[in-house]
């Protein structure tokens, strides 16, 4: 209780009026602070296990009747292609994915007549990459050529492509391993390492959802190529080289009662003593269409 002695030339009057208004300057304070704890969501530290997390993620990607009901989607819209190491510049173009179950094709066209493009596709059984005018192949090409898993175990497009790895687990029967929230490009997200039953153990791949909508926002795919002798056939010596590819899904949106990411972006970074570049592909997705099927011929080049 507020029971203050006058000092100096104070009135009993002025003291109590000080009283009132500390004492509602306190109540005030410990309202917000309540307030501030009630909005404030507890953090759930409890760890997930890794079915737990997949079920999540589909309930957010929608109902499965929804998910059912897609036999094909088409995803088209403009496509950027930065050079931030390596060079510098910028190409823009096209770029269309198609997908039907276990199938799925990327395609990239730009206005460039040196580097015309990227196509890759994966058509139930083999992986198929494209070359480049001369007759060579792109850091991407070669990247995907070299670990065909990250298209057949059906990563690549994440949830924009019907052949989406998670739709198909038990299939596939790849070891997961949720590792907990963690900082992933300056955001706190749940992290899931995805290592499939066959292909090159090597190959680091690393799954990220955002821990209050669990949509899959990131995947990341970590490569060493370790340094070569040279021998009598090739006396050319390579130093080790580290490739890693990077996919980010933003802008989600609700199609044909699915949550599907309207703005994804493909980098490929490799980092070798002798020469190191980054490749940013950014898709501005601006139209998704379902079940309009195509030729089966589309899932392998010619």
């Amino acid at each position: 209780m507020c029971q203050p002695k006058p000092f100096l030339g104070q009135s009993t009057k002025t003291i109590g009026q000080s009283c009132y208004g500390k004492a509602v300057a306190l109540f005030t304070i410990l309202i917000l602070f309540t307030a501030n704890l009630l909005a404030t969501p507890p953090r759930d530290d409890k760890k997930l296990k890794p079915e737990e997390l997949m079920a999540r993620h589909l309930e957010a990607m929608g109902s499965p009747e929804a998910r059912n009901a897609v036999k094909w989607r088409t995803v088209g819209g403009a496509i950027n292609l930065t050079l931030r190491l390596g060079g510098a510049g910028n190409v823009a173009g096209e770029a269309m994915m198609v997908s039907t179950e276990r199938r799925f094709r990327y395609g990239m066209k730009f206005r460039s007549v040196d580097y015309p493009g990227e196509d890759m596709a994966f058509d139930g059984s083999q992986v198929h990459a494209g070359f480049l005018p001369k007759g060579g192949r792109s850091q991407l090409s070669a990247f995907l050529t070299q670990q065909p898993t990250i298209l057949k175990e059906g990563l690549l497009g994440g949830v924009l492509s019907t052949d989406w790895a998670l739709l198909h687990l038990d299939q596939q029967q790849p070891r997961l391993d949720y590792r907990g929230l963690k900082k992933s490009s300056g955001r706190e997200l749940h992290e899931m390492t995805y290592r499939p039953r066959k292909g090159d153990a090597s190959l680091k791949i690393t799954l990220y959802f955002d821990p209050a909508t669990f949509y899959h926002v990131r995947t990341q795919y970590n490569f060493q190529i370790a340094a070569s002798i040279g021998t009598k056939e090739s006396p050319e010596q390579n130093p080790e080289s580290y490739l890693t590819l990077t996919e980010e899904f933003d802008e989600f949106r609700k199609v044909d009662g699915l949550m599907l990411p309207h703005k994804y972006r493909l980098q490929m970074s490799v980092q070798s003593p002798r020469a190191s570049a980054i490749y940013d592909y950014t898709l501005t997705v601006s139209g998704i269409v379902h079940n309009q099927p195509f030729d089966e011929g589309i899932f392998k080049l010619k």
